[in-house]
C-alpha cells in the first residue's frame, strides 16, 4: 500500500515524527509527535500521539484502494495535573509492552520519555500508559470540526455509521462508502490517553540535558514478594539515570519517585541514542545479574544493572537507604549484596525497604541522605556513595566499553557513578520583589548619607576661606599693592578711559582685629584706609573704608557706604 505518499495520509498526518511502533493482537500501534490540527486555530503546537491500524487492512474499494480504512489516532497526555496542567507534549522514546502487578491491578504498560519544546521551559518527564486505556480511547467518541473556523467538538453517537470505523473486518475492501468517507475525515479521537499513575513518574527541569531514551527492567522481585519496574533513562549529555517508583508495588494511583543513581556513561557532549536491558539467556553465560547496554553514535557500553558496593556500604542502614531493588542487606554474611538467585526473595535473610528506605531490623543510616521530597524531582544533595567509589576495582566493574569507531583523541576511563546533581537555585517572585525593594531602599539611604556628608564638607570649606567669618558685612579683598601686577588691558583706538585709583595710607595701629571693620560712627580723615589725591576732583564724604564707587560717572553715589570713583572719557573718531 502506497500509504506514505497518498493524499489520504497527508490529510490525517500533519508533519509527523515517528518514534516507535509495536504489534499487539489484531492491531499495530504507532507512537509519534505531530503538529496538532485541533489546535491550529489558536496557534501552532506539537502533540504526542498514539495511532492504531489493523494488521490486515487492505484498503478500501475504488478510490480508497491504497488508503487505510482503520487508521485512528489519539493524544497522549503526559502532564502535571492541576487547574492549569503543565504538559510535556513531545514524545521522544518508548519501551516495549510490559506486564506487571501494580497494587491490586494487573496491567500492560508502555513507558515513554517526553519533553517540552526546545524554545520553551526546559523539562523532561517519564510517563506510563496502559494498553487498556489506549483501547478505551479508541472506542470512545470521535472529534470533528464542522466548519473551517469552528472548534473541534465530539461527534454525536447517532452520526457514527455502522460498522464502526476503525474496527478490523475480514476484508476491508467490502466496507461501505459511508464508513470510508467518515473515517477519512474523522481519524482523531476526542479523548486523550491519561497517564497510568495519574502523573509523571520522573520529572526533570534542567537546562543541562533532556531525556532521550528509556529502558525498563520489569517486575524486579524483592524480599517479601513485592515487584518494581526499574527505569533506566538516557539523556543527551551522556548520562543514564536509574530510578524507581517506590509506590508502584502498593498502588497504581500514587507516585513516589526515587533516583538511585546517575551514571556518566559517555562524555557530556555525547548523547545516548539507545538503551536496552539484557538478561541471561541460559545459565553460565555470565549474565545472571543482567547488563545494561547503552548505545551512542560511536561506541557501546555494557554496564552492570546495580552497584551495591559490598565493600563500601558498611552498615545495614546504609544498604537499605539505597532503595535499590537489586540490593539488600545479608544478615548471614553481614554485608550489602546483590539479590541474585532463588534465595534472593528470602525476607528472613535479606533486609530491604524500597518504599521507605528504612527497615525496623536495622538502625537508620546517618551517612546517606536522599532528597525525594518533591513529587517528580530527581535530585539528591549528597552522594549516595563515597567519593572513592569512582575508583575502579575488581568487585565493582562499571562495564566494558566497545568502540565502534576508532577515535584516538577520545579517552574514556569508564562510567562514573554519582548522585543526582542538585538543580540550580530557584527563587520565587516574592523573593525577587523583596530583593529589588531592599536594594532600592539601601541605594536611597547610601545616597542620602553621602549627599549629607558631602554638603557638610563643602560648606565647611567655604566657611574656612572667609577671612572674617564673624562679620555681618560683605567681605571685599583689599589689594596690597597700588600698582597691579597684571598688565592693563589694551584700549581700542576710539576710546580713552581714565580711572581714579586710591592711594594706600598706613593702617592705624588700633586696627588689629576683624572687629575693627565693624560699622561705627563716621571716623576722622586720619582713620580712613585710603586717601584720594585732590587732583581727581571728587568732593564729598567718604565711607568708612575710604572707597568711592560710581557706576554711572562721578555724579553717582550709593547710599550703602561703599562707592568707587571711575571716570571714563570716550573719544569717537
Amino acid at each position: 500500500m502506497d500509504s506514505p505518499t497518498s493524499s489520504f495520509q497527508q490529510s490525517i498526518l500533519l508533519a509527523p515524527n515517528f518514534v516507535s511502533s509495536m504489534s499487539q493482537g489484531d492491531f499495530v500501534y504507532f507512537f509519534f509527535r505531530e503538529t496538532a490540527v485541533e489546535y491550529i486555530n489558536c496557534g501552532k503546537a506539537v502533540y504526542s500521539r498514539v495511532a492504531r491500524v489493523c494488521k490486515y487492512d487492505r484498503g478500501g474499494p475504488h478510490r480508497f484502494r491504497n488508503r487505510w480504512t482503520s487508521f485512528l489516532k489519539s493524544r497522549l497526555n503526559c502532564s502535571v495535573t492541576g487547574d492549569f496542567p503543565f504538559y510535556f507534549n513531545e514524545i521522544q522514546s518508548t519501551t516495549e509492552l510490559i506486564s506487571g502487578q501494580y497494587g491490586s491491578l494487573s496491567a500492560q504498560l508502555i513507558y515513554g520519555t517526553f519533553t517540552t519544546p526546545v524554545n520553551s521551559i526546559s523539562g523532561s518527564a517519564v510517563c506510563a500508559f496502559s494498553l487498556q486505556d489506549i483501547t478505551d480511547t479508541f472506542e470512545g467518541n470521535f472529534k470533528e470540526q464542522s466548519a473551517l473556523n469552528s472548534n473541534w467538538l465530539p461527534v454525536q453517537s447517532a452520526k457514527v455509521p455502522e460498522p464502526r470505523p476503525g474496527q478490523c473486518v475480514n476484508d476491508s475492501r467490502t466496507l461501505p462508502d459511508l464508513t470510508l468517507n467518515f473515517i477519512n475525515t474523522h481519524s482523531l479521537m476526542d479523548e486523550s490517553v491519561p497517564s497510568f499513575f495519574g502523573q509523571p513518574i520522573v520529572i526533570r527541569t534542567s537546562f543541562h540535558y533532556r531525556f532521550t531514551q528509556i529502558a525498563v527492567d520489569p517486575q524486579v522481585k524483592t524480599p517479601g514478594g513485592k515487584t518494581y519496574d526499574v527505569l533506566f533513562i538516557g539523556t543527551d549529555n551522556g548520562k543514564v539515570i536509574k530510578a524507581v517508583n517506590a509506590e508502584s508495588a502498593d498502588s497504581h494511583e500514587k507516585v513516589s519517585p526515587v533516583v538511585i543513581e546517575e551514571i556518566q556513561a559517555f562524555p557530556s557532549t555525547v548523547p545516548v541514542r539507545g538503551i536496552k536491558v539484557v538478561r541471561a539467556s541460559q545459565a553460565g553465560d555470565g549474565l545472571e545479574d543482567g547488563r545494561l547496554v547503552v548505545i551512542a553514535d560511536s561506541q557501546v557500553q555494557a554496564l552492570r544493572l546495580h552497584r551495591c558496593y559490598g565493600d563500601r556500604i558498611l552498615s545495614c542502614g546504609e544498604c537499605v537507604a539505597l532503595q535499590d531493588p537489586y540490593c539488600a542487606w545479608d544478615k548471614v554474611e553481614g554485608k550489602c549484596r546483590a539479590l541474585v538467585g532463588p534465595a534472593a526473595t528470602d525476607a528472613s535473610r535479606f533486609l530491604q525497604s524500597v518504599a521507605t528506605g528504612i527497615h525496623a531490623s536495622c538502625p537508620p543510616s546517618k551517612g546517606l541522605n536522599k532528597d525525594a521530597s518533591s513529587v517528580g524531582a530527581i535530585s539528591a544533595n549528597q552522594n549516595k556513595f563515597p567519593q572513592d567509589s569512582m575508583i575502579p576495582s575488581k568487585d565493582s566493574q562499571g562495564g566494558e566499553i566497545i568502540n565502534i569507531m576508532h577515535d584516538e583523541e577520545q579517552e574514556s576511563s569508564g562510567p562514573e557513578v554519582s548522585a543526582a546533581d542538585s538543580p540550580p537555585p530557584q527563587y520565587s517572585v516574592e523573593t525577587l520583589v523583596m530583593a529589588v525593594v531592599a536594594g532600592a531602599l539601601a541605594a536611597l539611604l547610601v545616597g542620602f548619607v553621602a549627599g549629607y556628608l558631602c554638603g557638610r564638607k563643602c560648606r565647611k570649606d567655604e566657611d574656612d576661606n572667609l577671612p572674617y567669618p564673624d562679620t555681618e558685612y560683605e567681605y571685599f579683598e583689599q589689594r596690597q599693592n597700588v600698582n597691579r601686577l597684571a598688565p592693563e588691558p589694551k584700549l581700542l583706538p576710539q576710546e580713552e578711559v581714565t580711572y581714579a585709583e586710591p592711594v594706600l595710607v598706613p593702617q592705624p595701629s588700633k586696627m588689629h582685629s576683624p572687629k575693627g571693620t565693624m560699622r561705627k560712627p563716621p571716623p576722622t580723615p586720619t582713620e580712613t584706609l585710603f586717601q584720594f589725591p585732590d587732583g581727581y576732583g571728587f568732593r564729598g564724604p567718604r565711607d568708612n573704608f575710604g572707597t568711592l564707587r560710581s557706576h554711572q560717572g562721578d555724579a553717582y553715589r550709593r547710599n550703602d557706604g561703599f562707592a568707587t570713583t571711575r571716570s571714563v572719557k570716550k573719544v569717537y573718531l
